[in-house]
This record gives structure tokens, C-alpha cells and sequence, in this order.
């Protein structure tokens, strides 16, 4: 089985989840505060999830069946038939570091997702069983309709793909309900006990990737989920949201503080890049203005910004 999720944060705790018991259990130890107090709570922390862990039903596969696709599709110029440059120059303008360095990134993930998608069609095409994680938002809806695309060559009658969808809510025994605005949240121990994966037969399939050809076609700036619906919109069509997030904070604020607090009022619509290239917008418009630039060593949206003027009421 080969398993398919389109953000590093999933590849990386879906890797953890399949690497067993003893895996999903490490996590807890990592970043723990420094000290003997906080020693013993990461200690604590890692028995807890040891015992969850082992109560966990198995899963299929190890990391190394783990494909990302992490190209933000969502985001910029969709004409390409596979990623290329036009992919690559839109995910380098969605890092906050130098122009440099943003283009090497960049050069890094490309090649590594044509990789991943290379290694998914010669696996898929030996008959292995493709399962798409599919978390809600635009990105991941822009994910498994390009794949759909991309393995149509390989005839959908010869495939064997299924799909897992993230639930919107999640009822623990405790009497309390968990949201996850994606799959990248979820514990590695607890991925098996949300997959209720369901078979995308051909008809399906071909669905998919008409709507990704329509989509390419169209080629907007930006694709949103709007009322359960994949559509294009204007690059502009979330900075009603931003605008109303950045005009709640302090007249002077740190940009990062700002893009925080409008990743929770958007969940799960975009990416924290996504949201400083409109802040970004903002700035050049005249709407906002620098106060003091990063801090040393500090990403660009470290900075402090201030409102500069308001437009006018619609």
C-alpha cells in the first residue's frame, strides 16, 4: 500500500504512525521544556501515549510507503501538466526568507514531490492500493484532483484507490469532541482509529480529474473551498478576513502574532505563507506600514507593522 498525504506535517506524523507502538510513543519526549520538571512531564506524557499507543489497531504499510505532495496548489499558476517551474517559482514565493534561499527550498521540494510522484505511479501501476488522506481545505481538494490527473495515463479501470476524509468532529470516551482542521494534527497513535478509507472507482476518478482540468483551464489566482466546493477565485478573495483579523489587533503589532490569529479564524483555508503574501499585499497598497523591521536571524513577518489608513465602507 502506498499512502498518499499532501503537507510535510502529515508525512511526517503518518510516518511516526506506521513506524509502530514504540514510534507513536517518541513523540511526546520531543520539544519538551528543559529542566527536571520538564523532563518528568515529557516523561509522563510518553507513558501516556506508550498506553495509547498499544491499544491503537495496526496499520498497514511503514514510513517508507509515505508519498507527500506538497506543492500548495491552492496557490498561483495551475496551467503546468506536472510541477515544474511555474510550481516551483509559486512555492518559492510562499517562504518568508530570502530570495535565495526561498529558491532553494523551493528547488528542494520540487524535486523531491516529482520523485514521490514518480515512485506512486510505477507502485500503483503494479496494482498496490493508493490511499489519499484527505484533510479539509483547499489544498488537499487541489491534491487528490491533480493526482487523479496525473495517474489517469495508468487507466482509472487498472487502479486501486481509496480515500480516507478527515472527520469534522470527533467524539472521545471523556465526553468531549476533538476538531482537526487537518490530518497533520491528528496523533501518530491515533491515525488508524480515524481511517474509514472508502474505494474511488474509475467513474470517480475521472470525475476528479475533469474537475482539475476545468480548474487548470480557468487558471485563477487562487482555488478556495466555497460551499462545499472546489472553485477559482480572485487572489484578493480572503482579505475581507484579513483585514477584519489585522484591524482587531494593537495599532502597532508583530506581523507573526497577526498571521497566527488569522490562521484560527480562517481554518482551515490557508497557509501561514499564503497569509503573509497578502499582508504583504497590504503593505505595498498602503495599507499598512513598517514599524520596525525583523529581528535578527528572524523570518521577514517578524516585523512590526502599524495600520496606516482604512479604506472606506462598501
Amino acid at each position: 500500500m502506498v499512502h498518499v498525504v499532501f503537507s510535510t506535517s502529515e508525512k511526517g506524523s503518518l510516518r511516526v504512525a506506521l513506524s509502530g507502538p514504540g514510534g507513536a510513543a517518541a513523540v511526546a519526549v520531543i520539544g519538551g521544556a528543559g529542566g527536571p520538571l520538564g523532563r518528568l512531564a515529557a516523561k509522563r506524557e510518553a507513558a501516556r501515549q506508550r498506553q495509547r499507543a498499544a491499544g491503537a489497531p495496526p496499520m498497514e504499510g511503514s514510513p517508507a510507503d509515505v508519498v507527500c505532495l506538497p506543492l500548495a496548489l491552492s496557490v498561483g499558476d495551475i496551467s503546468e501538466a506536472e510541477p515544474g517551474e511555474k510550481r516551483k517559482a509559486e512555492l518559492a514565493g510562499l517562504w518568508a526568507m530570502d530570495s535565495a534561499e526561498n529558491a532553494e527550498v523551493a528547488e528542494k521540494m520540487l524535486a523531491e514531490a516529482r520523485g514521490a510522484l514518480e515512485t506512486l505511479r510505477q507502485r500503483a501501476a503494479c496494482g498496490e492500493v493508493v490511499r489519499v488522506w484527505q484533510s479539509p481545505g483547499a489544498d488537499a481538494a487541489c491534491g487528490i484532483r491533480s493526482l487523479a490527473a496525473w495517474l489517469r495515463p495508468l487507466g482509472f479501470d487498472k487502479l486501486r484507490v481509496e480515500r480516507v476524509r478527515l472527520p469534522e468532529f470527533e467524539a472521545r470516551p471523556d465526553g468531549t469532541a476533538v476538531r482537526y482542521d487537518g490530518w497533520g494534527e491528528v496523533e501518530p497513535w491515533h491515525w488508524a482509529a480515524l481511517a474509514d478509507p472508502t474505494p474511488l472507482p474509475a467513474p470517480a476518478l475521472n470525475a476528479l480529474a475533469q474537475e482539475w482540468a476545468l480548474l487548470a483551464a480557468q487558471n485563477a489566482p487562487l482555488r478556495a473551498v466555497v460551499n462545499g466546493r472546489l472553485v477559482g477565485v480572485p487572489e484578493d478573495f480572503y482579505d475581507c478576513f484579513v483585514l477584519e483579523v489585522l484591524r482587531a489587533q494593537p495599532q502597532e503589532f508583530r506581523e507573526a502574532e497577526a498571521i497566527g490569529r488569522l490562521l484560527c479564524a480562517l481554518r482551515p483555508g490557508v497557509s501561514d505563507g499564503f497569509a503573509a503574501r497578502r499582508i504583504e499585499a497590504m503593505v505595498q497598497r498602503g495599507l499598512l506600514e513598517e514599524v520596525e523591521g525583523p529581528r535578527p536571524g528572524r523570518p521577514v513577518y517578524d516585523r512590526v507593522l502599524r495600520e496606516k489608513q482604512r479604506e472606506p465602507e462598501a
